[in-house]
């Protein structure tokens, strides 16, 4: 082997090291924040809502990597989030890829990636995942209850949410700062 295909070999191996590095970092990271959405007493309920943390994680993962790694979260975090609730296995997950997927177009080719365009990225993401959850799941199957989840549950759980999003952008930050360090 010629020095040259050595060195090449060994930058190939560190870069796929690093990249595994990465994902398992951003992993533990969406699994913990799974792990604390579920609790039932972790964070107290805001008129009866709970925050959706999964959301402004897999969000802020998908505009610091771009739209396929974004969507590789989405579907992560998506299928956790079904595994530990109560809806249909893949609904989140299908949702929350194609949502992550423009979010992390829209940083790399329109948007720059700060906290404010975060916060409308993560807004816009709550919005329609909260509307398309209770069009499926409280309009269509419970009609005459479905203004009262609309009002108490769905909205107030989307406020609740983005109030705690920039802790979280934060810590998604930090990760992915230290990470392209180490790369």
């Amino acid at each position: 082997m010629k020095p040259e295909e050595r060195l090449n070999a060994g930058r190939l191996i560190n870069r796929l090291g690093s990249r595994y590095l990465k994902w398992t970092a951003y992993g533990l990271v969406i699994l913990l924040t799974i792990i604390l959405q579920s609790l039932p007493r972790f964070l107290p309920q805001l008129l009866s809502a709970k925050p959706l943390l999964i959301i402004p994680v897999v969000v802020c993962i998908a505009m610091f990597e771009g739209p396929v790694d974004g969507a590789a979260a989405g579907v992560c975090g998506g299928i956790l989030w079904d595994l530990f609730s109560d809806r249909l296995l893949g609904f989140n997950a299908l949702i929350l890829l194609i949502l992550c997927c423009a979010c992390g177009l829209m940083s790399q080719l329109l948007i720059r990636n700060n906290l404010l365009s975060t916060l409308m990225m993560t807004a816009a993401t709550l919005f329609v995942q909260g509307i398309l959850s209770w069009f499926f799941y409280d309009l269509l199957l419970d009609f005459e209850n479905s203004l009262t989840a609309l009002l108490y549950f769905t909205l107030p759980g989307i406020f609740y949410t983005l109030i705690l999003t920039p802790p979280i952008y934060l810590a998604v930050y930090a990760v992915a700062r230290i990470l392209r360090n180490r790369e």
